[in-house]
């Protein structure tokens, strides 16, 4: 999702400043020790992560954590592999920072340890919303504190709106509502070249779910344990993009690389991005704001979310719920948010003046909350997510006809289901 050169540095660290309302009673303070921190995001993520491991350095300052941030720059599914590869190396940190996409194929491999004496000790955990710790559960067990999430919305730059004429997107628009405004935010040159689309038809799993989930379906079934690909709704809602594309021309064909640089540059008027793409739009001078993903049969997005986990590998466990109280504290919530990163999973978090002021309508964040659904992340999502994006790609630069390539789809996938099992 980010873009960010993989950095890797130690900080003298450790140290615990507890977020309102938690309680603390882990390890002494004058321990000696070292604690590895595998983590994940961009500048904004970075900044609060060394910040809240400076604040934990304040009371242990005799604990070294050897932080490594990871952009996530070619998906969840390389991540997976990587992580998998520590533990097989003997060389696991301690803490990981994770997203939702990774919960299943982690948590079934037995790598964490349970969390919810932890959780239930530091009654601050009660600010964040339930059902994020909910979908952090694996056969009953707690193996993730939520952080930051992210909902897919329309993000829009009003200035060109202004320019074509066309009224900003209000609740409850549809999917022909989109397409007229697409359409008339498209713009040609007189030789008939587009210098302006009008949209960005997404390249990336977690951006186009939306598309089915507003449609009532999905490209697996609710449980994720099975394809969902010869639903006459997913091939209604590939149509759809396929035609924004090739009948109305009002988005290139999706490409290996992601278009954020073209909407900060007013190339692209909408895009399907979580809140991370805010930060880029302030440095760019984007007068961004954001819309609720149009309906077909609902309005329902797609949500995605980060939590930490500790290692069952880990030395020093008391250590580590330490630091992770600091990584989820108000403090570092309230950071990422107004920096830009996911929406903070600290819903007091979410309530500050600077995390309201941009875009407008950044209340529409929590606002869309109950009416989210979870990417779909099975065990096997690393295969899963390369499986339907190679035939989504095809499908959408016309390489195969949607009928075949929903057909070949949900053969694969149904295989790798039964390889799973």
């Amino acid at each position: 999702m980010f873009e960010l050169s993989r950095r890797k540095f130690l900080l003298s660290s450790a140290a615990l400043a507890a977020g309102a309302g938690t309680r603390v009673a882990f390890a002494q303070s004058d321990v000696t020790a070292s604690l590895k921190l595998q983590c994940f995001g961009s500048d904004a993520e970075l900044s609060a992560i060394t910040n809240a491991v400076a604040r934990f350095n304040k009371k242990y300052p005799n604990v070294n954590v050897d932080i490594s941030i990871d952009p996530i720059s070619t998906g969840w599914g390389d991540y997976v592999t990587k992580v998998l590869g520590e533990f097989n190396a003997g060389t696991a940190a301690d803490v990981y920072g994770t997203a939702i996409e990774t919960f299943h194929a982690f948590s079934s491999r037995g790598l964490w340890l349970d969390l919810r004496d932890f959780i239930k000790a530091n009654p601050g955990f009660s600010d964040f919303a339930p059902s994020l710790f909910e979908q952090a559960s694996y056969k009953g067990e707690v193996h993730y504190v939520p952080i930051g999430w992210n909902n897919i919305m329309i993000n829009y730059n009003r200035d060109l709106f202004d320019k074509a004429g066309v009224p900003y997107p209000k609740q409850g628009w549809t999917w022909d509502d989109f397409r007229q405004v697409a359409k008339a935010l498209t713009v040609k040159d007189s030789a008939g070249n587009v210098t302006q689309f009008g949209y960005e038809v997404p390249n990336q799993n977690f951006f186009v779910q939306p598309w089915f989930f507003s449609n009532g379906t999905g490209v697996l079934n609710d449980d994720w344990t099975a394809s969902n690909m010869l639903d006459p709704k997913v091939a209604e809602s590939l149509r759809f993009l396929y035609d924004l594309i090739h009948v109305d021309g009002v988005s290139p064909i999706p490409g290996k690389e992601t278009m954020d640089n073209q909407f900060f540059g007013g190339q692209v008027a909408m895009i399907s991005r979580g809140h991370w793409i805010v930060q880029g739009a302030k440095n760019n001078g984007v007068n961004l704001d954001v819309a609720i993903p149009p309906k077909k049969m609902n309005d329902t997005t797609v949500i995605g979310f980060g939590g930490y986990a500790i290692s069952k590998k880990s030395e020093q466990p008391d250590l580590a719920k330490a630091l992770v109280l600091e990584l989820t504290s108000e403090e570092t919530q309230k950071e990422e948010g107004e920096k830009g990163g996911g929406v903070p999973g600290r819903k007091s978090a979410a309530e500050t003046q600077a995390f309201l002021s941009f875009p407008p309508s950044a209340a529409l964040y929590y606002q869309t909350l109950p009416h989210t659904k979870a990417v779909p992340s099975p065990a096997n999502f690393q295969e899963v997510e390369k499986i339907f994006i190679r035939y989504y790609t095809a499908m959408m630069a016309g390489e195969m006809s949607i009928a075949d390539g929903c057909k070949q789809a949900d053969a694969e996938l149904n295989d790798s289901f039964s390889r799973l099992k």
